[in-house]
């Protein structure tokens, strides 16, 4: 039975929020508010995670947090900007590379894999994979019979 815990911190749950904003896609049909969704997608994700991830990945959140002294020269936090100030934040801290743009593209790749899941995005994109996969599972019925 799976633990209903939840597998961050509420200050690494902040940071979170404040990179999934800034991360996922608005405009064009998809500004619905999937946020928390998305959030909590993310962190039943998590306790999959290879254990040297899962203890790295809060402390690397907490990096976040603070980086902005180095990467924008900016005396701030990631969790008190504006969704523009960090995504110009994470696109910096991106092409710094090395660990720390690693854990920028871990956090987007999470972000983004659960934000185009949702099944309210799937909607709006017109996405059935289900059907599709019906779809397909008869056409090769089809080929296979001729």
């Amino acid at each position: 039975m799976r633990s209903r815990a939840r597998p961050l911190s509420p200050a690494a749950q902040r940071i979170l929020v404040a990179a999934l904003v800034a991360i996922r896609p608005r405009g064009h049909g998809f500004d619905q508010d999937v946020d928390d969704d998305v959030l909590a997608s993310i962190e039943e994700f998590f306790p999959h995670l290879p254990a040297p991830m899962r203890l790295a990945f809060p402390l690397g959140l907490h990096l976040l947090e603070w980086a902005p002294l180095v990467v924008v020269r900016r005396a701030t936090r990631l969790s008190r900007m504006s969704p523009d100030e960090t995504r110009h934040y994470l696109e910096r801290a991106l092409a710094f590379g090395g660990p720390l743009g690693a854990l920028v593209l871990g956090v987007r790749a999470l972000v983004l894999l659960n934000f185009y899941q949702h099944p309210a995005v799937l909607e709006t994109m017109q996405v059935d994979w289900a059907g599709r996969r019906d779809e397909l599972v008869a056409r090769r019925a089809e080929l296979l019979q001729s």
